[in-house]
Formats: C-alpha cells, sequence, structure tokens
C-alpha cells in the first residue's frame, strides 16, 4: 500500500517553528607570513588539528513562496576545539583554541516539489558569531601561549537537505559548510600568532532539524 501524505498544509503556513541539534567538524584555514619560519627563531611549522563538536538551537522560517523559504537560525549554541602544534627545532607545543559561538543565521531556502513525504532542498545564507568564550583578554607568553580569536566574526554558508514529514512534526537532516570571511585571529606580539598572517574558520555541520 503507498505510504499516505502527511501534513499536507504544513507548507502552506505563513511561518513555522522548531530546534536544531548538530554535530560539526571545526578547521582552520591559516595563511602563513612568507618570511615566518626563520632558523633563528626555531619554528619550524605549524599545523591544525580539528576536533568534532555539538550544537544546539531554534528556528524559525517564513513562507515566501511555492519553492522559497526565507529561514532564521538563532540563537544557535556551537561548542567546537582546534588545535595548533608548533614544530620547533626540538620541541612542539599544541595551544589549543577552543569556543563557544552564539550563531545567528539568515539563509534562503529552495525546495523541490514535494514527492509523497519527502523533499529535497538548498539552503544558503549569511552567518554572524559571537565567541562567548574568546581568550583575547587572557594573559600569555612564550611558556604560556594563547592563540586567540576576534569575538565577533561574519561568514557565509551553505548546504543541502532533506526534508520527512511524518504524522506530527517534520524531519530534516542537513548538511552544511560555513566560512569566515576575512582574518579572525586576535594578533599579538608572540611569535605563535607573529608567524601567521590570516586564520578563517572554517565549520563542517550535520543538522538534525525538528519541526
Amino acid at each position: 500500500m503507498a505510504a499516505q501524505p502527511n501534513l499536507e498544509q504544513y507548507d502552506n503556513k505563513l511561518f513555522h517553528f522548531g530546534f536544531t541539534i548538530a554535530v560539526n567538524s571545526a578547521s582552520f584555514r591559516i595563511d602563513s607570513k612568507s618570511t615566518a619560519f626563520q632558523p633563528k627563531d626555531s619554528l619550524m611549522n605549524v599545523n591544525q588539528t580539528g576536533f568534532p563538536g555539538i550544537g544546539l538551537g531554534a528556528i524559525s522560517n517564513l513562507r515566501l513562496g511555492e519553492y522559497w523559504d526565507l529561514r532564521m537560525m538563532f540563537p544557535v549554541i556551537s561548542f567546537v576545539e582546534r588545535d595548533l602544534t608548533y614544530s620547533f627545532a626540538n620541541t612542539q607545543k599544541i595551544v589549543k583554541v577552543e569556543s563557544a559561538y552564539c550563531d545567528f543565521s539568515l539563509l534562503v531556502k529552495y525546495k523541490s516539489a514535494r514527492r509523497k513525504n519527502t523533499r529535497l532542498y538548498v539552503i544558503g545564507g549569511l552567518r554572524g558569531s559571537y565567541d562567548l568564550s574568546s581568550s583575547y583578554r587572557q594573559d600569555r607568553s612564550l611558556q604560556a601561549p594563547v592563540v586567540s580569536l576576534v569575538p565577533v566574526t561574519f561568514g557565509y554558508e551553505g548546504g543541502f537537505g532533506l526534508d520527512l514529514y511524518f504524522e506530527y512534526f517534520k524531519f530534516s537532516p542537513e548538511i552544511k559548510m560555513c566560512n569566515t570571511f576575512g582574518d579572525a585571529l586576535y594578533h599579538d606580539t608572540f611569535i605563535y600568532t607573529d608567524v601567521i598572517q590570516r586564520i578563517s574558520p572554517r565549520l563542517f555541520q550535520l543538522s538534525l532539524h525538528f519541526e
């Protein structure tokens, strides 16, 4: 027997709301200064390692037409961690860069025609983030290295997903990439930031939306 359509009038609502649970993998795009690694500093290289993170947030959706929605994601709290490994001639230093972001995203969603209880979509837009745990005011030294990001950053995001209509709610798994505009590094006078020209945070995110 063919599946019966669920929530047949759901997409005709002007507004609807929900929440999202996400897992993420964070990384940096690092641009080093052309003269960064000099023998007198004994610094040979800088590498990064990303770790899984989590997020939780709210969804507000405005229907623009049969195939178009305007979506606001706010607030979304995301926890991410990245390590920077500094390789010196005789030793290594690992600096943890941890962030707890409060994100605001304004997105445009384009949906395919609905097929029974499924619908594909693509989504993209702009994102603003405030790092609630920014360490840019923390004391630092050569022996106690700190690499900080500026508290406020902006970027763009894009991805795709699948709307699945159940009897009482809509469930949407979504994959998304998030990139930051410009330089997010807080520059100080220590070698750990002085060798870096620019850092741009990036995020790969798998979200589970419930609406």
